[in-house]
């Protein structure tokens, strides 16, 4: 039996995930883990159009120091970002971190694939904590973070009409560096 496809999608139809991954232009488990924290409510056309056009952004030469941008990596089985209120969500990146003592005030963008989903300030680091040895012997210490959440995103495809100051970032994506689990953001 010929399976019989329309050309032009229906804007009111659900897409495949598939397809809407290669519209966005992230990998198809990416798009999956945000619609199971439900960032992402349907994959309708509306809510592709907002995802492929929420294209990198980059530090502005104004913004110094940069970002500091933490990557969550919260199960949603367990539980749902968008089930989150602002308190639970500040605990679940407190750490340990690998941060010097001179990031203590530094503005924080907390990020779900890539996809900034709250902006905030970095309140406070904790005392090092050994957290193992390198090859060489050395201890590699980590700190304990305390992040205050000023601006928060709870659907992806819906952000801000006005983009003012630091609600520029969210729903976009943010570019890093290589390293840790807490990056700088880079120009």
């Amino acid at each position: 039996m010929p399976t019989v496809r329309s050309t032009k999608p229906n804007p009111d139809e659900q897409i495949p995930v598939a397809l809407a991954a290669r519209i966005v232009g992230i990998d198809r488990s990416s798009l999956a883990h945000l619609i199971d924290h439900g960032l992402i409510p349907r994959l309708d056309l509306d809510t592709v159009r907002a995802l492929a056009g929420s294209g990198e952004v980059a530090a502005k030469t104004t913004d110094a120091p940069s970002h500091l941008v933490i990557r969550m990596d919260v199960d949603p089985a367990v539980q749902r970002i968008v089930e989150m209120s602002d308190d639970e969500l500040s605990r679940t990146v407190e750490g340990p971190h690998r941060l010097p003592e001179s990031s203590a005030g530094r503005a924080v963008l907390l990020c779900v694939r890539s996809f900034v989903i709250a902006t905030g300030h970095l309140d406070s680091l904790g005392d090092p904590i050994p957290l193992r040895t390198d090859r060489r012997g050395r201890e590699i210490t980590g700190r304990t973070i305390s992040v205050s959440i000023y601006l928060r995103l709870n659907n992806l495809s819906s952000r801000p009409s006005k983009p003012i100051e630091n609600a520029r970032w969210l729903g976009r994506r943010a570019r890093v560096g290589t390293g840790g689990a807490v990056l700088p953001l880079q120009s």
